[in-house]
């Protein structure tokens, strides 16, 4: 992470717009790890509290397995962006030692505008499924279901704008090449 702030981007044209995208990736990357963190914390309270009510005072409480469920799905979302960004993602890298750096450069490119399309299909379709839930309630946490929904929406733009941000500064790390080196 250090070394894409630090190093010199080539291309003396695009520097200011390489820098750029990777701040607004990096500071979208630190709070959408904070809420992450957030909710997570927030789980363990809730699970915490649920073991507490049942096994203590013997009155189950009926909301925390959904909130916690639904917090879940809102990390795994919210989260996706910021493993992209630091390229902590799985990947199956076959070719990645042996490709010189011009073709490991396209790969990246290739990957991120697959993610992105995916990012747009999530997007396209989640919208519209977020709103035609929005009068429904989960049954016991009386939870807004567009709450649940709109972690896709919200998940994929953010997705696809850190990896738009990649795609103009660093195509190398969405396939884990943090190193930047020639081959």
């Amino acid at each position: 992470m250090q070394r894409l702030f630090s190093g010199r981007i080539r291309g003396s044209k695009r520097l200011g717009v390489r820098a750029k995208a990777l701040r607004v990736a990096h500071y979208l990357t630190v709070a959408t790890e904070s809420i992450g963190a957030l909710l997570l914390l927030g789980i363990v309270i809730i699970n915490f509290l649920q073991v507490f009510y049942r096994y203590v005072l013997f009155d189950p409480l009926g909301w925390t397995e959904e909130t916690m469920r639904y917090s879940v799905v809102w990390i795994t979302f919210l989260l996706a962006g910021a493993v992209l960004f630091r390229g902590e993602h799985m990947i199956i890298d076959i070719f990645g030692n042996i490709l010189p750096l011009w073709l490991r450069r396209l790969q990246g490119i290739i990957v991120l505008l697959c993610i992105s399309a995916f990012c747009g299909v999530l997007v396209f379709y989640g919208w519209p499924q977020a709103l035609r839930n929005m009068q429904q309630v989960s049954p016991s946490a009386q939870i807004p279901m567009i709450v649940p929904y709109l972690s896709v929406v919200v998940g994929g733009v953010l997705t696809f704008i850190k990896a738009m941000c990649l795609l103009i500064a660093a195509p190398e790390q969405a396939i884990g090449d943090l190193s930047g080196e020639q081959s």
